[in-house]
């Protein structure tokens, strides 16, 4: 096959209910080959075959300690995000004015969280970076 050809998957009646009318075949471009075409109908006749069969829920498993290391810092962030806009709330809801204070205060624990949030992602982009250096020098 060259990469200009094309291979039409025909579909019995029940498959082609997504086909517009008047097509009874599906295009494959370049890439495909016979082992997809066949590996595509034995996942189609699975699926038809367990139609009747229901999925069964997993438990999940505990997050490690790793795992709960790794979000610490965003849990963090998410809980001065929150304080931040109660603290906000709380202001909006006294109908008062706030005072200068109050508001460079306010401003202040704001560029606090902002930071807090670029530090988290320039720390985890650099890991990202990291790692994939890694893997490439390993590979």
């Amino acid at each position: 096959m060259n990469a200009t050809t094309t291979m039409s998957l025909s579909l019995s009646g029940a498959d082609s209910v997504g086909v517009s009318a008047g097509q009874s075949s599906v295009q494959a471009g370049y890439g495909i080959s016979l082992t997809d075409m066949s590996g595509f109908h034995e996942a189609i006749a699975r699926a038809e075959a367990g139609a009747g069969s229901t999925l069964q829920a997993q438990p999940v498993q505990a997050m490690g300690e790793g795992m709960q290391a790794l979000f610490k810092p965003l849990e963090h962030i998410n809980a001065e995000a929150v304080s931040l806009e109660e603290h906000a709330q709380a202001a909006m809801a006294a109908g008062n004015d706030m005072t200068p204070g109050e508001m460079v205060m306010l401003t202040v624990r704001a560029h606090e969280f902002l930071f807090h949030s670029q530090l988290t992602a320039n720390i985890a982009n650099r890991t990202s970076d990291g790692l994939q250096q890694l893997f490439r020098q390993q590979a």
